[in-house]
């Protein structure tokens, strides 16, 4: 799309990379327990929701959190992250590093456009938060779109949630200007966020620090890595689950990392070749019917599309 930069940007505090990071990358404190450090998280994590109040933009849907003992407004205190209720808060459970955790999170508004998964491009803007109210990271304006995977995990759990906006034509410049974008806040534990590294050239984000990130989702891009064929958000066993989950042939690939996603000696590519056909392939939407997996398109017995099960060979 020409309104974005052909370009990836490495957002400077909310992205971590997956490969190995040297010395003049990261800082890294020695490694504690993630349980242990996941009370203590939890513990912070909830007094600050109860003692910190939503200050909202409501044009902009950005979202700063300050202490309800140091509000000087008018009247009452505004009720706190926890008790408010008109963007009621909300929790999903997450299990990573052999932890559970209990993420926070609230939505402003849903957004009317697409739902990216963890393995797709966004364009979005954000603020970041530390506890005590240091601000450590902004990012105004829509500039380049990012991979999702590449941010901390917390976001790859929770973005998923948020449709992205409707972009407004006739704006060729720079920043893209978007509109009914999904908008909310995350509140994260040091195991979803940074645990024990820092972004190199950080002097305000210390090692298990809990964090806020308030975030607008202004566009998501559907990609495909592996060049099968099938769309990141779509190398699972049923619509809507999450790619990073998925490695059905057990070969410790994820499926839209696989070429190959059962195994079989077969690129899947070509396992959604329509037969007889050059160029013609099955849609993967089109297998299901209210999320329910087609007779025709798996194994007697099966319960995976052909193409992803490894006890059934041969294309569709």
């Amino acid at each position: 799309m020409n309104r974005f930069l052909k370009v990836f940007s490495l957002i400077a505090f909310i992205t971590f990379f997956a490969s190995c990071k040297n010395d003049d990358d990261v800082k890294v404190a020695p490694p504690r327990d993630y349980g242990v450090q996941y009370a203590s998280d939890k513990d912070s994590i909830e007094k600050f929701l109860k003692n910190h109040y939503i200050d909202l933009n409501t044009e902009t849907l950005d979202a700063t959190f300050p202490a309800i003992a140091d509000y000087a407004g008018g009247g009452a205190a505004p009720a706190s992250i926890w008790d408010q209720t008109t963007y009621p808060l909300q929790n999903l459970k997450v299990t990573r590093n052999e932890v559970e955790y209990t993420l926070y999170y609230v939505s402003f508004r849903e957004g009317v456009g697409q739902s990216p998964s963890m393995a797709d491009n966004i364009n979005f803007t954000y603020r970041g938060l530390l506890f005590d109210g240091t601000q450590f990271d902004y990012r105004e304006n829509s500039v380049a779109e990012s991979p999702l995977y590449q941010l901390v995990p917390g976001w790859l759990d929770v973005l998923p949630r948020f449709k992205s906006g409707v972009y407004v034509e006739g704006n060729e410049g720079d920043p893209a200007k978007f509109t009914d974008f999904g908008a909310g806040a995350m509140f994260l534990p040091s195991g979803l966020a940074y645990f024990n590294s820092v972004p190199s050239g950080s002097n305000l984000v210390s090692a298990y620090a809990c964090m806020a990130f308030s975030f607008q989702l202004l566009d998501v891009t559907y990609t495909d890595i592996d060049g099968d064929g099938i769309l990141n958000k779509d190398e699972v066993a049923t619509p809507g689950g999450s790619p990073e989950f998925y490695d059905t042939d057990g070969d410790e690939i994820p499926n839209y990392l696989d070429t190959d996603d059962d195994n079989d000696g077969r690129l899947t590519k070509d396992e959604l070749r329509v037969q007889g056909t050059v160029n013609e392939y099955y849609k993967y939407e089109d297998m299901f019917t209210d999320g329910v997996l087609k007779d025709e398109f798996k194994c007697a017995g099966g319960s995976l599309p052909k193409f992803l099960d490894p006890n059934c060979k041969g294309g569709l």
